[in-house]
């Protein structure tokens, strides 16, 4: 059911239905339950178990294609005591695969060592100066871990100069594949593996699976990798269902015991408690801080924080990850109101697909400012960073246009590119621009429905101000872990008067609000971030309708109950 009036943040609210006779059958669960479950596709009895047990029981790491000549050729290398290397992307999905990697194979006697480039002066994906400095070392196998399935040059370079490459990546396979000992990524053609949605750092795990399998064991227990498992998944927003939602419940398990220093020292600098960390925490606090040190330097600062055996060292390289955080958020502020007046100066607001490219747009934030700007326009978004020979740019979408197919259209143009249907990325010759754009643009024309572009927020349920209460939150939390695909509930009340409005943050852009039911419930405390320029609005009190999700406010080691909205409209 869908809504005509717009809100505060220029969007229709639509309410996700649940039929009646589902609800019936679900005697056994709270309605609110059985409706959240319908709409995530968990709808029979089998599923629902699944869903609520989370047994660790994985698929079968060598039912994915590739995976036994891989193991075989690591497996040689072992015994022959070949130097090997894993090589990553810099973000933590890619920081997290190379831990684990080089983690287990050390233990099972094998010499590794990590290589993360660096995303301003090496790029996304294989390099063959990386390949040649390592062939320099000794290297003699190269495993790649969440990037490599698009570098087909690169891949010919690496056996040219003695070095053995197994491919382990995730992202969308282009029509020609690399030339590699192995290929292991479910995606690809020809894979029967059952579960098509692993990250990088799930994929490392099950190639560390198969090892085990083949009688390469170590002294390390498979609690001792979900930690980053877990961190990887979430960060990079594998979807939560299905094996991911195994691999992150039991790896918020070994997480939350923080045997790992520098796991400790990061729940600490982020000021959470080990033992209280949540799906959220990682998507909002420790994923961040493990990305920022790829966005702003050198993604190695993670790397060395992950694997680091002294708690003192972890201590200090999570505060320069804060640090540095820091300088990320920053950047991104100024980055999205300089692309923000853009937008307005050019007068691409109403484009089927946004497209902009300036020298001040730095490459490790264009991707976070294209999702801000997504959201707000709702329109997929390409930012670029200009560069004078090469410009290298990070594409979002909306839900039901694949940015991944629309660059696929212009593969001819790129030096390289890859990603998902919502996320993508890519390396072009600063004087194709004008040529991508004009392409994009036609094929955002031909392939970008009206419906598509109707700015929009989806409801899960329409809950009374009156059912608001800790009971609530905990039925909320057996839903757990959250994230891509399986959101936090959002939820609608209605009629709620507005009591009291304080600005928060550093520049009052956020707002924390005071609220009680015309049913006479509540008081309840909300947070509604980036809403703080509609501090006067609330000078008098108001009745509005809301949007949010419900969580537990923990501040200063005292719970409360907090709405955190997602939006508002006046109530009728």
């Amino acid at each position: 059911m869908s809504t005509s009036r717009l809100s505060a943040r220029n969007k229709r609210w639509h309410i996700l239905e649940t039929p009646p006779e589902f609800i019936a059958a679900c005697r056994a669960l709270p309605p609110l339950i059985a409706a959240l479950l319908y709409q995530r596709g968990v709808r029979s009895d089998a599923a629902m178990r699944e869903f609520f047990s989370a047994d660790y029981r994985l698929n079968d790491p060598f039912s994915m294609r590739g995976m036994e000549t891989a193991v075989q050729r690591i497996a040689a290398a072992i015994h022959d005591h070949e130097l090997m290397a894993v090589y990553g992307d810099y973000d933590t999905d890619g920081v997290t695969a190379v831990t684990l990697l080089v983690q287990a194979i050390s233990a099972m006697g094998g010499l590794i060592l990590p290589y993360v480039p660096h995303r301003i002066r090496e790029g996304y994906g294989l390099n063959i100066e990386a390949i040649d400095a390592l062939a320099r070392e000794g290297v003699r196998l190269l495993i790649t871990v969440d990037c490599g399935i698009s570098n087909v040059r690169e891949a010919a370079h690496a056996r040219a100069v003695g070095i053995d490459l197994i491919i382990t990546d995730h992202h969308h396979p282009p029509a020609r594949l690399p030339d590699a000992v192995a290929i292991i990524n479910p995606r690809q053609p020809g894979c029967s593996y059952p579960f098509k949605h692993l990250v990088g750092v799930g994929i490392a795990f099950q190639l560390v699976r198969a090892l085990a399998r083949r009688g390469f064991r170590s002294t390390l227990q498979k609690d001792d990798l979900l930690d980053v498992v877990a961190l990887g998944t979430v960060t990079d927003m594998g979807p939560l269902i299905g094996e991911n939602r195994v691999l992150v419940t039991h790896g918020l398990k070994a997480l939350n015991a923080a045997q790992r220093p520098g796991v400790r020292a990061l729940i600490q600098a982020a000021g959470m408690t080990p033992g209280r960390v949540t799906s959220t925490d990682i998507s909002f606090g420790l994923g961040p801080r493990l990305n920022a040190s790829g966005r702003i330097d050198n993604a190695r600062l993670s790397y060395e924080l992950l694997l680091a055996e002294e708690f003192e060292t972890a201590q200090r390289l999570a505060h320069e990850l804060n640090l540095q955080n820091r300088q990320r958020q920053e950047l991104s502020k100024t980055v999205h109101e300089q692309a923000s007046a853009q937008i307005q100066a050019l007068g691409k607001q109403n484009q089927r697909l946004i497209i902009l490219d300036g020298t001040d747009y730095p490459a490790g934030v264009v991707g976070l400012v294209a999702a801000r700007l997504v959201e707000e326009y709702g329109r997929p978004t390409v930012l670029i960073e200009r560069g004078e020979q090469w410009s290298r740019g990070s594409a979002r979408s909306v839900p039901g246009f694949s940015i991944i197919d629309a660059l696929t259209d212009c593969a001819d143009l790129f030096e390289r590119f890859g990603g998902h249907t919502e996320a993508a990325g890519f390396t072009i010759a600063t004087d194709r621009l004008p040529a991508l754009e004009d392409r994009l643009l036609r094929y955002a024309a031909e392939h970008l429905s009206d419906d598509l572009l109707m700015p929009g927020i989806t409801i899960d349920a329409e809950v009374p101000p009156a059912s608001l209460s800790y009971e609530l939150l905990g039925e909320l939390a057996k839903l757990e872990p959250f994230g891509h695909g399986n959101p936090q509930p959002v939820l609608m009340s209605r009629r709620l008067q507005v009591t009291g409005a304080w600005p928060r943050g550093s520049e009052g852009q956020h707002l924390k609000l005071r609220l009680v039911g015309a049913d006479g419930s509540g008081p309840f405390d909300a947070i509604a971030f980036r809403f703080g320029h509609l501090a006067r609005y609330f000078e008098q009190p108001r009745w509005i309708d809301i949007v949010y999700t419900l969580e537990a406010d923990e501040w200063n080691g005292s719970p409360s109950l907090q709405l955190n909205v997602k939006d508002f409209r006046s109530a009728r």
